[in-house]
């Protein structure tokens, strides 16, 4: 129209061609400064929204929570070891399409966006506000432990190694050990920080490149086992010694139980790579996100302080007690917590013939008190978690560690089992703790149970052990897995969330007759209804082609139950209480329900690792001896079902056998149906395989953004429960520009329409197409969109 409103040989419409060019001149001037004509138009007839900021940053802790001590003076389960991983989104907000920000091929420290240069600064407070800066001395009794003659934290990674670039850097060329560059030992870890040397309260965020950040370690059978810390294209800073204690802290001995403050956040803000300045974006406010890091503190002192776990027999705990309490005027939560400790040695003496205690009580103080140096369980247990491999044999261990000829001793051929599989057996085996419905109250006793609120009001434990849900729903209770996350909070369905994903008809069974009840309304799920001897043998049966479409491979997932229990050689009934939603007795001994056979092992198959080569007689082929004498299996094939050699189990490649790695771990794809599902494995082996499913903290799924980018961490998925994590709760508002707590939507990234859905991507979403003004069926596209 612009084009007619002056033409001469018209003089009628002469008259009207001010009053046009009056009015195109008010509407112009009313688009924003900066902005282009045509986007902004687009805005007013699509009635789009832009992203409101710049730039998004996406964080999280990829286990979703930690759990470890603070005093490590007396025994270590496991070290301190918190990450950051982030992810930097230009947005859509000035009309390029959205993409993921890389850094400077010659400084991974530097982040770059055409031509500027910026860093990422992270740091840690509490979600008050409050600053958590460092961990030694006040927070953490770890830097200045002796451990065999060096130092407690150079010894805790030292099974880890790397390459230097010169010999292959992450494809190794050698497996000579002098090549080795082992953490702690050849690159100590110094003061509050940990084993990548990054700072727990400053520093910048390193980029992790095409190949994330490996690591190697020895298995009993191989050299040069690669362990995935993070995938490609990371923002990170690993392994640091994170504490659940703010800066105001002042005192480990005198600390009370209260100021344990479970979700901390991890800030991380844009800044200029040369002076350091915060980065103010368009919209007028500084370039700074924060993410949950999750750190708490295990309850092993309401049982092992106390007479539930000690009984008549073991009585050291009081002794402790008392030396703690009444004679260095220490806190009474401090004295439990090294009760308990002595009260965990003093079993294990009496049970394994070891001899732990042997100069116990040999000083004053924490330091020389135990008489010995602390004891580190990896030293003898085998432990995936943390790439250690390898377990002793009874005979290996250190002569002074055990009590010959005492009757508990195994025999000094006998292999000292996996970490995770000895706690949660002996723990399961004495005390289930079944609710009134026969769910594993033991899961919650244990494992973390602090909240945003300080407080431990409704757990399932008294101050003296004692149980408290007998005739209760351990649902009920709040903590780091119960009625924190999407699949435990019981306010879910509270949250605007587009439609419900498609599900499985495991899935479709939790959500209907697990998760929901007609009297008390909807309870979440449980511990034991994701980790089971279903999602194991749904694992070992796939054999996939494609993500999406198991029927390209093999795969049971689809099966309705009545098949799937008959594929797996059991009828429905024990399909369901057994293996699907086990049940534990009110009290032990249980040695007989599916929660305890998740853990003990006897008589099941364990899921096959890969190929291996043999010879024409079919013996196993090893390398030829390298410069140390070391001889490896030769790997054939990462795929298990693959030609060619024989398959080599998990239970023979790793003495931490399948715990914390993909065939030991449940998925999403246990329950969601396709596109809602994890990526293929393979990448990160042999944490993960070929033709199975990922973890979901290596999988992406939408354009190179990770799932826990826009869902959160495993365990505290979004939308969170306020009341357990107010740090997650406010993480996914601060990212939604409704402010809506989770998942994280589209326009946080793109621009939308009124629907909530991408304007700009016709290839993709054409106006004409289903997805346009459907939000449930444009997310269900972007998870196919990897």
């Amino acid at each position: 129209m612009g084009y007619v409103l002056y033409q001469p040989s018209m003089p009628g419409r002469r008259r009207w061609v001010p009053c046009l060019l009056l009015a195109a001149w008010a509407v112009l001037a009313s688009a924003p400064a900066g902005a282009g004509l045509g986007d902004w138009l687009r805005e007013k007839l699509d009635d789009e929204r832009p992203p409101p900021r710049d730039y998004v940053i996406l964080i999280n802790y990829e286990l979703g929570m930690h759990c470890t001590g603070f005093d490590f003076s007396y025994c270590c389960v496991l070290p301190p070891y918190n990450s950051i991983l982030a992810q930097v989104v230009r947005t859509e907000r000035h009309a390029d399409r959205p993409r993921l920000l890389a850094a400077d091929p010659r400084d991974p420290t530097v982040l770059v966006d055409g031509k500027r240069r910026f860093r990422l600064a992270y740091t840690h407070e509490d979600p008050a506000g409050v600053p958590n800066t460092y961990s030694a001395t006040k927070k953490l009794d770890y830097w200045g432990l002796g451990y065999r003659g060096g130092q407690l934290p150079n010894h805790e990674f030292a099974h880890l190694y790397v390459y230097d670039p010169a010999d292959g850097g992450s494809h190794p060329r050698t497996t000579a050990d002098r090549k080795k560059r082992h953490i702690g030992l050849d690159t100590p870890i110094h003061i509050n920080e940990g084993p990548t040397g990054q700072h727990v309260g400053k520093g910048y965020l390193r980029y992790s490149g095409r190949e994330g950040t490996v690591v190697f370690t020895d298995s009993p059978v191989m050299e040069n086992v690669p362990i995935h810390l993070t995938g490609p294209g990371i923002w990170e800073a690993l392994g640091l010694p994170l504490t659940p204690f703010n800066d105001r802290f002042t005192s480990l001995i005198t600390v009370q139980e209260r100021q344990v403050q479970p979700f901390q956040r991890a800030v991380v803000t844009l800044v200029d790579a040369d002076t350091g300045e915060p980065v103010i974006d368009s919209s007028g406010q500084v370039v700074r996100y924060f993410g949950v890091n999750p750190i708490d503190i295990p309850n092993c002192a309401r049982c092992h302080a106390g007479p539930e776990a000690n009984g008549e027999k073991y009585r050291k705990y009081q002794e402790e007690y008392a030396f703690w309490r009444g004679i260095r005027g220490a806190s009474d939560w401090y004295a439990r917590l090294k009760a308990a400790a002595i009260s965990i040695l003093e079993i294990h003496d009496d049970r394994n013939g070891t001899n732990f205690l042997a100069h116990w009580p040999a000083g004053p103080g924490s330091h020389t008190r135990l008489g010995r140096d602390p004891v580190v369980c990896q030293d003898c247990h085998a432990d995936n978690i943390i790439g250690r491999l390898v377990s002793r044999h009874v005979g290996e261990m250190r002569p002074e560690d055990v009590r010959p000829g005492a009757p508990s001793l195994p025999p000094p051929e006998h292999l000292i089992s996996p970490l995770s599989e000895a706690i949660h057996k002996v723990h399961l085996r004495a005390r289930p703790l079944g609710d009134a419905e026969g769910l594993a109250g033991s899961c919650q006793a244990c494992h973390p149970g602090h909240r945003s609120s300080r407080t431990l009001q409704d757990f399932p434990l008294d101050e003296e052990g004692r149980y408290t849900y007998r005739k209760g729903d351990i649902r009920g209770t709040r903590g780091c897995f119960t009625q924190r996350d999407a699949h435990g909070n019981p306010d879910f369905g509270g949250e605007d969330l587009a439609r419900p994903d498609p599900l499985t008809p495991v899935g479709r069974y939790l959500l209907l007759e697990v998760m929901q009840d007609d009297r008390r309304g909807r309870r979440g799920l449980y511990c034991t209804h994701c980790h089971n001897l279903l999602s194991r043998a749904l694992y070992r049966a796939d054999h996939l082609a494609s993500p999406f479409d198991p029927e390209a491979g093999r795969s049971l997932r689809a099966l309705p139950l009545e098949r799937l229990a008959q594929a797996l050689g059991m009828d429905l009934h024990r399909l369901l209480h057994f293996a699907l939603d086990p049940r534990v007795p009110a009290r032990g001994p249980d040695t007989r329900s599916g929660v305890y056979h998740v853990w003990d092992r006897t008589g099941q198959r364990v899921a096959d690792l890969a190929r291996i080569r043999v010879d024409a007689e079919g013996r196993t082929l090893r390398t030829p001896p390298d410069e140390d004498g070391d001889r490896s299996l030769v790997l054939l094939d990462p795929d298990p079902e693959a030609k060619g050699g024989v398959p080599l189990s998990y239970d023979e490649a790793t003495h931490g056998r399948d715990y914390w790695l993909a065939p030991g771990e449940p998925h999403c794809a246990d329950c969601h149906a396709p596109p809602f599902v994890e990526d293929l494995g393979g990448a990160n082996f042999p944490i993960d395989q070929p033709g199975k499913y990922a973890l979901m903290r290596h999988s992406r799924g939408h354009r190179g953004i990770t799932c826990q980018g826009c869902h959160e961490s495993t365990h505290g998925l979004y939308p969170v429960n306020p009341a357990v994590d107010v740090t997650g709760y406010q993480q996914a508002a601060q990212l939604n520009p409704d402010g809506s707590h989770g998942p994280v939507k589209c326009q946080a990234c793109h621009r939308v329409n009124a629907q909530g859905v991408p304007t700009r991507h016709p290839d993709y979403i054409a106006r004409d197409s289903v997805y346009w003004k459907d939000y449930g069926k444009a997310v269900e596209l972007q998870h196919e969109l990897r």
